[in-house]
């Protein structure tokens, strides 16, 4: 088969005869239908999560009539001004697909899945790795790996484990988990015992997840605890990236507008980048754009959260409407008026 005939990746993992799962990684792990992928890629939907101004990713292939070995690309694919995936990168990834593999997955065998360096493929960081590992392996139904027992003791009794003889990858597997009424129950008894290191590290995992309700209030309270930690907040807003539509974490945000933190761009990225869905009417919307034109006099941040967020379906009406909104600050308005000029330039 050419590489002619073959017109999306999608359907060169079809033709190659694999089983596949797609997973979006732009703000966190989330499993997507392979048919939203394939539409995503062919233009016809835009990617729900996309970050700067990319799409992300994961993707994990098989043949199972050949061998049990898993293969897995991360992919970042540019997308437009409208948030569509651009074609032509696209179809060039696909390009250097077929001429690295060619259409056969036992090309793919022979070279463990590889393709060459390519200016679309990515390398997730550590955090990242094991959660998609925890993450892509429930999916596919392939158990724990070997280090969730001992992450498992561990959580059941911090003070006589040595919490640096677990591995990061265990930790992952146990977040993966976090619906089991014992890990939860576990998890939320003992948190403000684990050291910091562990507290981090489990928050990170959480972001791709749905919390139980115990959860959410356990990492809130354990939040106003620590109301001066930045660093700590940082950690709790991002465990709570996926868990949606509770007045508790929308009341956690609208206390941090209001606070000194929301002069760090460190906090506010956070929010842009995995809790923007609390961000679902306009005067929330408003007074959070008023707190980035004021973290930046040059409204370099502006501009890029901005641009982040209008890219997002969920959002993209309301934050162009928010340009037109009367009632900006003269801040706000400035930094619109930046915005403007750069775009005309």
């Amino acid at each position: 088969m050419s590489k002619h005939e073959i017109s999306s990746i999608s359907e060169f993992l079809l033709h190659a005869g694999t089983d596949y799962r797609v997973f979006d990684m732009g703000r966190t792990i989330r499993e997507i239908p392979s048919q939203q992928f394939l539409e995503q890629e062919n233009g016809q939907i835009k990617p729900a999560y996309a970050r700067a101004q990319h799409a992300w990713f994961g993707i994990v292939f098989w043949d199972k009539t050949r061998s049990e070995q898993q293969y897995i690309w991360f992919v970042k694919l540019p997308t437009d001004e409208n948030g569509l995936i651009v074609s032509a990168c696209r179809n060039h990834f696909l390009q250097i697909i077929v001429d690295a593999l060619g259409a056969e997955l036992e090309n793919a065998d022979k070279k463990n899945g590889q393709l060459p360096d390519n200016p679309y493929s990515f390398i997730p960081n550590q955090n990242q790795i094991a959660d998609f590992n925890s993450k892509s392996r429930g999916v596919l139904s392939l158990g724990k790996s070997q280090y969730f027992e001992a992450a498992k003791a561990y959580i059941s009794s911090p003070m006589v484990i040595d919490w640096q003889s677990i591995a990061l990858q265990g930790l992952a597997d146990l977040v993966a988990d976090i619906d089991s009424p014992e890990i939860h129950s576990n998890i939320c008894r003992h948190f403000s015992h684990f050291p910091e290191q562990v507290q981090y590290q489990l928050l990170i995992s959480m972001e791709n997840y749905p919390l139980p309700d115990t959860c959410v209030l356990t990492i809130l309270s354990w939040m106003k605890q620590h109301s001066e930690d930045e660093i700590k907040w940082q950690h709790g807003l991002r465990a709570l990236s996926q868990t949606t539509n509770l007045n508790q974490v929308a009341a956690t945000i609208d206390k941090v507008l209001e606070s000194e933190m929301a002069n760090s761009h460190n906090i506010l990225v956070i929010i842009s980048g995995r809790l923007w869905h609390y961000l679902n009417n306009q005067n929330q919307l408003l007074s959070f754009f008023e707190k980035v034109a004021e973290a930046d006099p040059n409204f370099d941040l502006f501009m890029g959260i901005f641009q982040d967020l209008v890219q997002l379906p969920e959002l993209r009406e309301q934050v162009l409407q928010m340009l037109r909104n009367p009632n900006k600050s003269e801040t706000l308005s400035i930094a619109v008026g930046h915005l403007f000029s750069a775009h005309k330039n």
